[in-house]
């Protein structure tokens, strides 16, 4: 299903380009390891329809970044943003619709961890979708609405 190979593709570039920083997958609920780590998380999949057999699967990406000492955000930032501009997905390249490093801030004004955030958006057709699949969106922690 696409959104496995959505995950493997993002694993892939990220194992690739960074060997030294650990991986881990919060829909996997594995264990955390020593720092530093990326933790990736897939907080929105979703088909639109553009026609009758046409349809936009977009993916969102939260990759939360726990540094070591020494290794901070800023030293890893340009890399890693130009690293998510685009993935392989079986063959096919898909660039990300968006790329940002985001800090939210909470109500009292301070400032929580950061994150970095892709949007991916690939036109598929009928074919290459699973029928009971369509229009269907995950929910929080990786299950199907």
């Amino acid at each position: 299903m696409i959104v496995h190979e959505m995950q493997t593709s993002l694993k892939s570039v990220l194992q690739t380009k960074f060997i030294d920083i650990s991986l881990i997958s919060k829909e996997d609920n594995a264990s955390l390891p020593p720092a530093p780590y990326f933790q990736t998380e897939l907080p929105l999949a979703e088909f639109e329809p553009i026609s009758t057999s046409r349809y936009a699967a977009r993916f969102r990406f939260r990759i939360s970044y726990v540094p070591v000492e020494g290794k901070p955000v800023a030293t890893i930032m340009d890399e890693m943003l130009e690293t998510l501009t685009s993935l392989d997905v079986e063959g096919r390249p898909c660039r990300a619709s968006s790329v940002a490093w985001e800090r939210p801030t909470g109500n009292d004004g301070t400032s929580g961890e950061g994150y970095f955030r892709a949007e991916y958006v690939i036109q598929l057709t009928t074919d290459q979708v699973k029928t009971e699949s369509k229009m269907q969106t995950l929910k929080q922690g990786g299950g199907l609405k």
